[in-house]
């Protein structure tokens, strides 16, 4: 509002009492010793003119979050996980016209909704952050050990009293355990694992993205590519060695032949991989042979094929992706930056046939789902594609 002469601010939050006297309480006492003098401002308003304001609402009508727009637009939305999708679709609508930014706060309680997409399907159109109990100063160099064996004296020590206390963290770690899911998204700022049939758990992907490199490997590099034809979707690079993924490259080009070579080129010739994993099916043959034709150490993958494991798995797709999950939950996996490959990864959901057998969600159903086409996590599965390919260890 103070830096925007056309700024306006819409705050909200699930319900009238937390808009009212949280979000609001909060914002009063701020403006109380503001270096601005704000000349009205009452329970949720305030005002400097006609269009420079901040407004709080909180309503289950989405239509009353119409004709905010244009201008400099700040949304907040607190207790973020607990406002109705219908709500953030409004929101979302805002977005259309002027310069609008959205900041959405609260605790990752609910592993489903607009709040936990932010963080996992789409993840790549947000900045988001997890803090950590342990991140705040008053548990600053603590761990969940460490904490449990403080003293009375050491408990109750407290740099910010306002913050989250050492004595309540340690209670909730006593009353609900290290591995509890409240305990993970009340103090740990994580959300619980995902629903029954995720593949991948977010926290297995979060802990690929921050896990240490292992020890460089004196072994050769394989790749996986996941190939896509003209239109929105993207032919898919990545490169690791052992255990660490190296890079991954998107690329959109409607014929990413040229493109991808080149790019596989940077990390070495074809002596320096053991294999290149190449989605053949369809256009995929394609870029097999041209991969080929340049001397590279082609292995066609034709996922509809069927499993190895027949008995386990209703094809290809399905044992490499769970291959994929097994990685991921055993930590063999490091260098996972990608977001978007995070977001995808975490997206994927599976379910068993009628035989038992278990069967990977297809790329119709997950768009069905308003799913993007998973072409990095394909590229991820294939150049992480177990035995017969590589063999890999993380150190």
């Amino acid at each position: 509002m103070t830096r925007w002469a056309d700024g306006k601010v819409i705050t909200t939050a699930p319900t009238w009492t937390q808009v009212r006297y949280q979000l609001w309480g909060e914002v009063r006492k701020a403006a109380a010793g503001a270096i601005v003098r704000l000349p009205h401002i009452n329970m949720t308003d305030l005002q400097i003119g006609d269009d420079n304001f901040a407004l709080g609402l909180s309503t289950n009508e989405g239509v009353r979050f119409q004709g905010f727009h244009g201008g400099h637009l700040l949304i907040v939305m607190d207790e973020a996980a607990g406002i109705r999708p219908d709500i953030w679709e409004a929101i979302d609508s805002m977005q259309s016209g002027g310069d609008v930014r959205v900041l959405a706060l609260g605790n990752p309680t609910v592993p489903s909704g607009p709040f936990y997409d932010a963080f996992t399907s789409e993840r790549d159109s947000w900045a988001t952050f997890t803090i950590d109990a342990f991140d705040t100063p008053n548990l600053a160099g603590l761990t969940d050990r460490t904490l449990a064996e403080l003293d009375e004296d050491e408990v109750t020590e407290a740099e910010r009293p306002y913050l989250i206390t050492r004595w309540w963290a340690r209670d909730r770690l006593r009353r609900w355990g290290p591995e509890s899911p409240r305990y993970k998204a009340r103090v740990r700022g994580l959300f619980p694992d995902q629903a029954e049939d995720a593949l991948i758990a977010l926290s297995w992907a979060e802990a690929a993205a921050q896990r240490d490199p292992p020890e460089v490997l004196p072994i050769k590099l394989t790749a996986g590519i996941d190939v896509a034809g003209p239109g929105e979707d993207e032919t898919v690079l990545c490169v690791r060695r052992g255990a660490l993924m190296l890079a991954m490259e998107a690329f959109g080009d409607a014929d990413a032949r040229g493109v991808v070579l080149a790019a596989l080129k940077r990390h070495g010739g074809p002596e320096a991989f053991e294999s290149v994993n190449v989605d053949s099916i369809g256009i995929g043959w394609y870029m097999a042979r041209h991969i080929e034709d340049a001397g590279y150490p082609v292995v066609n993958v034709n996922v509809g094929e069927a499993a190895r494991n027949r008995d386990e798995y209703a094809n290809l797709r399905a044992e490499m992706h769970w291959a994929l999950r097994d990685i991921f939950a055993d930590g063999d996996i490091a260098g996972l930056k990608d977001e978007t490959a995070i977001s995808q990864v975490t997206s994927i959901r599976y379910r068993h046939t009628p035989r038992g057998q278990v069967l990977i969600e297809s790329k119709d159903d997950m768009a069905k789902r308003g799913v993007r086409s998973p072409d990095r996590a394909e590229a991820l599965m294939l150049a992480y594609a177990p035995p017969p390919f590589v063999v890999f260890t993380l150190l």
